[in-house]
């Protein structure tokens, strides 16, 4: 009876172990790349405030600070790292042809 008692627990100790394994070993994609469309409010460096309140930061690879302006309406593609919205992709809405050229 004690042995398998050990057994069992052996094996729900094993499959515990998987599970936490299989939940940390997922890429970033997987946690989540969401998207938001809105009109911009506020323009800080690389940091734009939607009209919803959300805040996003812009990396330079994604678009320049220049090629984006306050109440331009803008979609864009986000992660949250490390607590903090970032852009992963960007596209003007009220713009034909997108951004502007640099």
């Amino acid at each position: 009876m004690m042995r398998v008692l050990v057994v069992a627990v052996a094996l729900v100790v094993s499959a515990c172990a998987e599970v936490g394994f299989l939940t940390t070993a997922q890429p970033a994609s997987a946690q989540g790349t969401r998207m938001i469309e809105g009109r911009i409010v506020s323009l800080q460096g690389n940091q734009v405030m939607l009209n919803n309140g959300t805040m996003v930061t812009i990396p330079r690879d994604v678009a320049q600070p220049t090629e984006i302006d306050q109440g331009d309406t803008i979609r864009l593609n986000y992660e949250v790292r490390n607590g903090q919205n970032v852009a992963t992709s960007l596209q003007m809405m009220d713009r034909a042809g997108g951004l502007r050229p640099r």
